[in-house]
């Protein structure tokens, strides 16, 4: 048997998910439909936090510290946010604009992203990231896997647990799906631990860190660039998922080379 820890990224909280136990349950079923039979041997479970980076919120409307993370998101594909005035909703359409041009995105698809995305990240960085690591660590306890697969923001939720968890696990892989890991000031100058001399490094407990990214997901990025701030970690050929939104994780599940890099994991145990 091989026990991988799935890990999700934003958006993944649903109503029905009246206990984690039973969101965890949801998101293990359909990570499975996902995977297929691929994988043989597979004994999947999934950390869930998703009901922790929930809105308090009536209203989507982004706050002061989402627009922050916007534009640094922007500055990262080379927008300059200062390119139109104000902070309503017209000026994250025309910064999602910019960027839909940049990655051959459509704009509507872009800005849906970011309003989903950036508000959750904020939250984990402003106060709920304790609570979060601790579901997180408590599931990569319990389920102690061999290989765990961590998307979207699961990335920089796993990333900094397994810093943790040095000595007490051995996990042979970490693969992370469409990561905003190198995101600069967003995301990668708020890790903990923080970058020393520039550069993150591969958990002590991971002996093998792989990346994977599809070329026009939007919040993976700098493009080919989390290889080049973290130590220790393959970045794969970017691959082309789902052209329509090409940041969903079941989209990510169903490509062959999510398979093949555990396939060839278990292969070389």
């Amino acid at each position: 048997m091989t026990r991988l820890l799935g890990i999700h990224g934003v958006r993944n909280y649903k109503a029905a998910d009246t206990t984690p136990g039973l969101g965890a349950k949801r998101l293990r079923a359909d990570w499975l439909e996902a995977l297929g039979d691929r994988i043989p041997g597979l004994d999947l479970e999934t950390a869930y936090y998703a009901d922790l980076l929930r809105s308090e919120r009536q209203s989507d409307e982004l706050d002061d510290a989402d627009v922050v993370l916007i534009e640094q998101w922007a500055r990262a594909w080379g927008v300059d946010p200062s390119g139109v005035q104000g902070r309503a909703t017209g000026w994250v359409r025309w910064v999602c604009g910019q960027v839909a041009q940049r990655s051959g995105q459509r704009p509507a698809v872009v800005e849906k992203t970011v309003r989903m995305f950036f508000p959750e990240v904020g939250r984990y960085f402003a106060g709920r990231r304790a609570t979060v690591r601790e579901r997180v660590r408590d599931a990569l306890l319990r389920h102690r896997p061999d290989i765990v697969v961590a998307h979207s923001l699961g990335s920089v939720v796993a990333y900094e647990a397994l810093h943790g968890l040095a000595g007490e696990l051995d996990v042979r892989l970490l693969l992370t799906l469409g990561s905003p890991l190198a995101l600069p000031h967003a995301v990668f100058h708020r890790l903990d631990p923080g970058p020393r001399d520039g550069k993150g490094t591969r958990p002590a407990v991971v002996r093998r860190w792989v990346n994977v990214a599809d070329t026009g997901d939007f919040v993976a990025i700098p493009k080919g660039q989390l290889a080049r701030v973290f130590t220790g970690v393959e970045e794969l050929p970017e691959i082309s998922i789902a052209p329509a939104w090409p940041h969903g994780v079941r989209d990510y599940l169903r490509h062959r080379t999510v398979a093949e890099t555990i396939t060839a994991d278990l292969r070389a145990e």
